[in-house]
């Protein structure tokens, strides 16, 4: 299934091997390997799809509202972790949300949050953020884009926010931090000049790696002062995407105590520790790495107008 067999052939034979494999099917053994590698990935995955359609079928006269917001750096997979979650999804249930560059009139203090929140879930729906308010508090302060008064006010009022606007309104909200090693991200953002998603590549892409230890500081900050009792922080390795997809689909299950309850009979909805970090823990685990000691000290904000 894994090749194993393959350990016991010379290289001349492995040679052999792959010229026929590639004349039988276009492909040599390790990618082959990879398909069936990503065929189990993908079953294991559905397993969680028909939970999460099982799931919608229990709760669609709940009127329950969840927003689910993917943050953090580019090549992280937000937007293929939503696809992935939401692929047999019912469309009626669900939204994605993605932002262009905000205008001016957004860019004021005041109006931050609610260019987002007139894009919150109504009953019985499900919103997905490519990217969220934390937007402020990431890329723009990791690219010099904010100023410092605009940086500040919003650490300052974004768990006030979550909490009157969001708990407090009996919404459920999942916030995610989709963690990539610097390497993956290198690879991702090399494979995607070569693929059909040229067109998600940006100047900002290009300074991604220059800046990765400014992006660093903004990671350290957000998680140390936004993670809360009320709006956790849920870490998730995404080096991987096919796994961190099937934790995604479990917090949403886990939304409803008493459905969770009846699926969890025949599928295991326990977050995976492999996957799932607490704030805390992706902040002692950067410590140990030791990327704490390589980020910036502060930021090069924008100057004010």
């Amino acid at each position: 299934n894994k090749f194993m067999w393959k350990n016991k052939l010379t290289s001349s034979q492995e040679e052999k091997l792959d010229k026929y494999l590639f004349q039988m099917f276009w492909l040599n053994s390790k990618q082959i390997e990879t398909i069936i590698r990503e065929r189990k990935e993908l079953d294991f995955l559905n397993n969680y799809r028909w939970a999460l359609s099982l799931w919608a079928e229990y709760t669609q006269d709940t009127k329950q509202k969840i927003i689910v917001t993917l943050d953090w750096r580019d090549t992280a997979g937000k937007g293929s972790n939503i696809k992935r979650v939401t692929e047999y999804f019912d469309i009626k249930r669900h939204n994605e949300v993605a932002f262009w560059i905000p205008t001016a009139k957004e860019r004021f203090e005041d109006n931050w949050f609610k260019r987002y929140q007139k894009y919150f879930p109504k009953p019985g729906e499900v919103t997905f953020f490519d990217r969220s308010w934390y937007n402020r508090a990431w890329v723009e302060a990791a690219m010099w884009f904010c100023t410092e008064e605009e940086y500040n006010w919003f650490m300052a009022n974004v768990s006030e926010f979550e909490k009157t606007q969001i708990i407090d309104k009996k919404i459920d909200f999942i916030k995610v931090y989709l963690s990539i090693t610097k390497e993956t991200q290198k690879f991702r953002l090399k494979r995607r000049e070569q693929d059909m998603k040229r067109w998600k590549s940006s100047f900002i892409d290009k300074q991604a790696q220059e800046k990765w230890n400014y992006y660093t500081l903004a990671k350290a900050n957000i998680l140390k002062m936004t993670d809360s009792e009320h709006a956790p922080w849920m870490v998730l390795d995404s080096n991987e995407k096919w796994l961190s997809a099937t934790e995604i689909i479990k917090a949403i299950i886990n939304t409803s105590e008493e459905v969770a309850k009846i699926i969890s009979k025949n599928i295991d909805l326990t977050p995976n520790p492999k996957i799932v970090r607490t704030a805390e823990q992706e902040l002692e685990r950067m410590q140990q790495a030791g990327d704490l000691d390589k980020m910036k000290p502060n930021f090069k904000f924008k100057q004010a107008a």
